[in-house]
Formats: structure tokens, C-alpha cells, sequence
């Protein structure tokens, strides 16, 4: 299996060169308070801004949780075609920012986070950026549509893999 299939935990490491690794992260790290931004209206294709995130979770969020970001995307998931691909939503760096300035630890999402063309606002810079100011990113999450509350206690255990950048996971919503 590749550490980067299904839902998975991106360490650092996998963004910034010398950057935290799996088995340098706290494990409690990966057990909190999530908040669930419902961002549906973002699909197909559209971006989510920091006005998106402050209208869905602003005044419910507190410093260290974990963000999950639902679009339902993933639930669509055909094999990653570029039809796929292009119908996922996208954060633009100012909504980067916005995380990262609210203290969030973790950002979870259910859609696909690649490139498209260069010079585009579509070009992947939300993990990286994150990354560089020590947020966990967990892409490719499935069914937060089964989650019923907007806060839920997270738990999403990475394997403890040495030298590795990310990790398989399996995360859980306790409601």
C-alpha cells in the first residue's frame, strides 16, 4: 500500500524538506475537538475562500482544533479520471491563511488537492503552506456526510512508520 492512498495523514516532511515525520508527531496530536465546515455548495469545481470558512465555522471555531472540510467530493470518486479531478473544490491561499491564523492543528478534506495548470487558482499551494506553519493536513476523507454534528471529537491514528511523510489512517468521528 502506498503511504499516500485513501484517506491519509500528510506529515511536514512531505511538503517542507527536512520538516516533522510520521513518527515525530505526537500521537495526541491526532485525537481532538474537529468542526465540520460544510462547504457542498462549493462543488463542482468552485473555490472556498476565507469568507466560506468564517460564514460556515468562524464563530465556532477555537484555536487547536481540527478543521474537516465536507463537499462530499470523495463520495464521488470514479478512480481520480481528470473529470474527477476537475470537479473538486479548491482553497484559495487567502482560506489558507484563515486556518492557519485561527490556530487550526489539523485540516481534513473529501476532495482531491492537486495541481492544474500553472498560473491558474487552482495550483496546490494549501498543503505546502500549511505545512511550512506546522498544520497536519488529512487528505481524501470519506463520508463526512454521515457525521450529524458540526463538532465531534476526531480520532485518526497514523501508522508510527519511521522516515516516512505520511501515513495511512483511519478516522473516526465520536458525535
Amino acid at each position: 500500500m502506498r503511504l499516500h492512498a485513501g484517506s491519509h495523514v500528510d506529515a511536514p516532511e512531505h511538503n517542507v524538506p527536512g520538516g516533522a515525520q510520521i513518527h515525530e508527531l505526537p500521537l495526541r496530536l491526532f485525537i481532538g475537538d474537529a468542526i465540520i465546515a460544510d462547504l457542498r455548495d462549493k462543488m463542482p469545481g468552485k473555490a472556498i475562500t476565507e469568507t466560506d470558512l468564517d460564514k460556515a465555522i468562524g464563530s465556532y471555531l477555537q484555536n487547536g482544533d481540527h478543521v474537516l472540510l465536507r463537499t462530499d467530493h470523495n463520495n464521488s470518486y470514479d478512480g481520480g479520471s481528470d473529470t474527477w479531478m476537475k470537479a473538486s473544490p479548491y482553497l484559495t491561499i487567502e482560506a489558507t491563511r484563515w486556518l492557519i491564523e485561527k490556530g487550526v492543528v489539523i485540516v481534513g478534506y473529501d476532495f482531491y488537492h492537486g495541481n492544474d495548470e500553472p498560473g491558474s487558482p487552482r495550483v496546490f499551494h494549501n498543503s505546502r503552506t500549511l505545512s511550512e506553519h506546522g498544520v497536519i493536513t488529512m487528505p481524501y476523507l470519506k463520508n463526512l456526510d454521515r457525521i450529524t454534528k458540526q463538532r465531534v471529537t476526531l480520532i485518526a491514528l497514523p501508522l508510527n512508520i519511521i522516515g516516512a511523510e505520511a501515513s495511512p489512517v483511519r478516522a473516526v468521528a465520536l458525535m
